[in-house]
């Protein structure tokens, strides 16, 4: 389900993460209640969609952190677990639902190959870890790069996916303790802990925002500009000559000085470009090269600036730290409280309270 119809294809990933961890879910209830017995043909498919799980989660976070990103047949080499297995239980598949079911009820008197169970049996383990682990690298990758792109990240910075991934995890550990280290007090609790995990999974999927709302062509240069932040710094592009470069930084300086753009606490790269006519990429490379910073960095150091007269000014005193927080461009009084921090050492508290004092 995707009511608000943002981040389609990496919803379309995540929708089959969800339905295939679903279905594996579902077996241990199907074999309780003898559901196998009256649907024979629902054998094996649990198994079988257990082999999605793992690349369509990596493959979400990748299309969640890839403005612009389209679907690829390098995308399905991810599945090639998934397919060798599906070519294995081929010849099950297809047997009707008599034999499926006669096969359930009586064990094969020639055992099954042990090394292919038992590859299968840790293969897809070793593939929920890895992958795991590539996901929650890309997504810390994102919370960095969004600051090339954004003034404000709250929004942006898929914090609930975070969270997303932290729970799976929990039941990643609940299932390999039923599998491996069989501690009875976890054992205990795990159905408790399925039931609130899925409650919880479902909660951060569907309160989730868009993060690229930007036209197709801005998503394009925004993949771009990140790929290229990744590079090398030999392999970087000289978008501008230095006598452009350096037109357009004081321009952007008097822009900011004079018509405070960064009180829009919406601004974002696109939006001071298009303001500039020019580029998202050449805007860029103006904050990296001739600033030396990245765009959030830039817009929030004139806020902080602000935020400084503000707190000092006689005619804003009667704003707590939320309206000070507001009238310099911040979106919110955490953003607000950390970068200034983080520029002048100080809450925006202290700082008020300590200038005060040397005036006087």
């Amino acid at each position: 389900m995707n009511p608000r119809k943002v981040n389609i294809l990496a919803n379309f990933w995540l929708g089959i993460l969800l339905f295939s961890f679903g279905c594996t879910l579902l077996d241990r209830p199907f074999l309780h209640f003898n559901t196998y017995v009256q649907y024979p043909n629902l054998i094996g498919v649990s198994e079988l969609l257990s082999f999605a799980m793992a690349p369509s989660l990596y493959l979400s976070v990748v299309y969640f952190t890839s403005p612009g990103r389209k679907l690829t047949k390098t995308d399905f080499l991810h599945f090639i677990p998934w397919l060798l297995f599906l070519l294995h239980q081929l010849p099950f598949l297809f047997q009707s639902a008599d034999t499926k079911l006669y096969l359930l009820t009586h064990p094969s008197p020639i055992p099954p190959n042990p090394y292919f169970g038992l590859v299968m049996f840790y293969i897809i383990k070793i593939q929920v870890v890895v992958y795991w682990i590539l996901a929650y690298r890309k997504l810390l990758k994102h919370q960095k790069n969004i600051q090339l792109i954004a003034s404000t990240t709250e929004y942006i910075n898929l914090k609930w996916l975070k969270n997303f991934l932290f729970i799976l995890a929990c039941m990643v550990l609940l299932w390999f303790n039923e599998e491996f280290f069989k501690i009875s007090i976890i054992s205990t609790l795990t159905p408790l802990g399925y039931v609130l995990s899925t409650y919880f999974i479902v909660y951060f999927s569907l309160r989730q925002e868009e993060i690229f709302p930007y036209p197709p062509k801005d998503q394009v240069y925004i993949n771009e500009i990140i790929l290229e932040s990744e590079q090398p710094v030999i392999n970087k592009t000289q978008r501008l000559s230095s006598e452009k470069l350096e037109q357009l930084k004081i321009e952007l300086h008097y822009r900011m000085q004079a018509e405070k753009l960064f009180l829009d606490s919406d601004l974002d790269l696109p939006d001071l470009a298009s303001k500039m006519n020019i580029t998202s990429h050449e805007l860029s490379f103006v904050l990296n090269e001739g600033f030396g910073t990245n765009f959030y960095q830039f817009i929030n150091t004139y806020r902080v600036e602000e935020a400084k007269t503000l707190l000092l000014s006689e005619k804003h005193h009667h704003l707590n730290m939320l309206g000070i927080a507001y009238e310099a461009g911040f979106s919110s009084k955490t953003t607000f409280n950390t970068y200034f921090k983080k520029t002048t050492g100080l809450s925006p508290s202290q700082y008020q309270a300590t200038v005060k004092k040397q005036i006087q």
